[in-house]
C-alpha cells in the first residue's frame, strides 16, 4: 500500500502536507510574543520560559512530535479526523507505550513475555489506544463507505472529496477479511508506529546539529531561497533540488542513527553462510548498521560532522541520483536494501524537508547558555534524542520568513 499508492501520490500531497504545516505552526509552536500555544499532547510541557528578548525555551523532542504527528496523520486518515486531539493523542502515545514494552520485555527470556506483558501498565495503555484507534476511525470508515455507495448510486453532490489519504486507499484495496473496518483501523494505528517517531527523531537530530554547527544555516536558507526563486514559487519538485539539505540530513542521522542494528531476522531452518559460518534454526541475526557506515573504509573521516559531505558525492560524475538521505546503498544501511528497503522512506523524507524548510527559514535556533547539544540517550541497540533537552528559539524577522 506504501509503495503502490503513497508513494506515487506524493506530488498530489506535498500541498496538504504543506498546509497542516502551516496549521501546525500557528496552533503549536511558540510565537515568541509572550503567548503560549494550545498544546494537545497530555502531561507535556513543551514551551519552558516566557521569553525573554524574543527567545523562547522549548522541547523540541515534544514539540517537533506535535507537528510530525499532525502531517501524519493529514496523509493517514485526512480531514476532519487529523485535527481530532483524541486521534493525535492516540498515534503518538500508542508508540511510545509499545516501545517502552518492548525495551523491559526483552530484559527477559520470550517464555516470560506473555505473563509479564499481563502485568505491564505500558501494555494496558497500548491496548487501550489500539481501542480508541477503532472507535475513531471505525465510524469514519463506515461514513466513508457510505458516501461512496451514494456516489454510485448517482448522488453526486454527496461524492467525498476528501479521499486522497492513507484511509481510503487502504479501503479502496482491502479484499476479504481485510476489508472488516476494525481490521483497517488496527492497522493504521501499527502505521502510525512506525513513522511517526522516526521522522520525528530526525528533525530532533537536525536541529540540534543546526545548533551544534551554526556555519551551515546560511548555506542552507539560501539554497532554499535560490531554489523557490529558480522555481517560480514552492512545488514538490522543489525538495529534490535542496542537495545541501539532503546531505546535512543524512549526515544527521549518520551520527546519530535511530538504532546499532536493522534487518533483525530469526532463522526458520539451518543455513550455512559462504564462509562456513553455520546458523542454527531459531537463531536472532541483525546487520551492524552504525558499525557499516561508519567504517573508514566507507566514510572518510567517520569521527567528523561534514554536513555537506554527501553533496559533494553526488557532484562527482554519474553520482547526482546517489548518496541521497531516501535511497538505499549496501553499505547506508538505516533504511534496508534492496527488496526489504523502508517502503516509506520517500514520505518520510519528504515530511522531514517539509518542516526542516519552515523552520530553518522562519526561526533562529540555539542551545541554552553554557549549555551543548544534549546527549543521546540509548536503550537496548535504539538511540533517540533526550526528551528533556532544551533549546532556544527566536521568530525571524517577517520579511526573511517563507511561504509555500
Amino acid at each position: 500500500m506504501i509503495q503502490s499508492k503513497l508513494t506515487p501520490n506524493l506530488g498530489s500531497l506535498s500541498d496538504p502536507m504543506q498546509e497542516e504545516l502551516m496549521f501546525a505552526v500557528q496552533n503549536d509552536f511558540p510565537t515568541c510574543d509572550g503567548e503560549h500555544p494550545t498544546l494537545f499532547l497530555p502531561r507535556r510541557e513543551t514551551i519552558l520560559t516566557v521569553p525573554q528578548d524574543e527567545w523562547v525555551a522549548i522541547k523540541p523532542y515534544h514539540l517537533v512530535l506535535q507537528l510530525v504527528s499532525r502531517i501524519s496523520a493529514r496523509v493517514f486518515v485526512g480531514l476532519p479526523l487529523c485535527r481530532s486531539p483524541k486521534w493525535l493523542e492516540t498515534s503518538t502515545q500508542f508508540t511510545e507505550n509499545v516501545f517502552v514494552s518492548v525495551v523491559f520485555l526483552r530484559l527477559f527470556p520470550t517464555w516470560l513475555h506473555g505473563i509479564l506483558s499481563l502485568l505491564l501498565p505500558s501494555t494496558w495503555r497500548g491496548s487501550a489506544y489500539i481501542r480508541t484507534a477503532k472507535k475513531l476511525l471505525v465510524p469514519e470508515i463506515w461514513r466513508r463507505r457510505a458516501l461512496w455507495q451514494s456516489t454510485q448510486e448517482g448522488n453526486p453532490d454527496k461524492v467525498d472529496l476528501v479521499t486522497e489519504n492513507l484511509l481510503s486507499w487502504m479501503m479502496q484495496s482491502a479484499e476479504g477479511q481485510e476489508n472488516d473496518a476494525a481490521h483497517l483501523a488496527h492497522l493504521e494505528i501499527v502505521i502510525s508506529l512506525a513513522s511517526i517517531h522516526t521522522s520525528q527523531m530526525n528533525v530532533v537530530h537536525v536541529l540540534y546539529d543546526l545548533a551544534t554547527y551554526p556555519d551551515y544555516v546560511e548555506p542552507l536558507r539560501e539554497e532554499i531561497r535560490n531554489t523557490a526563486d529558480a522555481d517560480g514559487g514552492w512545488h514538490k519538485s522543489s525538495y529534490t533540488k535542496l542537495r545541501k539539505l539532503d546531505s546535512f540530513i543524512k549526515e544527521s542521522q549518520r551520527r546519530n542513527p535511530p538504532s546499532m542494528l536493522s534487518y533483525h531476522r530469526v532463522m526458520s531452518q539451518d543455513y550455512t553462510l559462504n564462509d562456513g559460518t553455520k546458523l542454527a534454526r531459531g537463531t536472532h541475526i541483525a546487520m551492524a548498521v552504525s558499525a557499516i557506515q561508519n567504517d573508514p573504509d566507507v566514510t572518510s573521516s567517520p569521527e567528523v560532522f561534514d554536513g555537506f559531505r554527501y553533496y559533494r558525492l553526488r557532484q562527482q560524475p554519474g553520482e547526482g541520483h546517489l548518496h541521497q538521505f531516501a535511497t538505499t546503498e549496501s553499505n547506508m544501511l538505516n533504511f534496508g536494501h534492496g527488496k526489504n528497503a523502508c517502503p516509506g522512506r520517500f514520505f518520510a523524507s519528504l515530511e522531514i524537508k517539509t518542516i526542516l524548510v519552515k523552520l530553518i527559514m522562519d526561526y533562529d535556533f540555539k542551545f541554552l547558555d553554557e549549555m551543548g547539544r544534549p546527549a543521546n540517550l540509548k536503550a537496548h541497540e535504539f538511540i533517540f534524542p533526550n526528551p528533556e533537552g532544551q533549546m532556544l528559539v527566536r521568530k525571524r524577522d517577517v520579511k526573511e520568513t517563507f511561504q509555500f
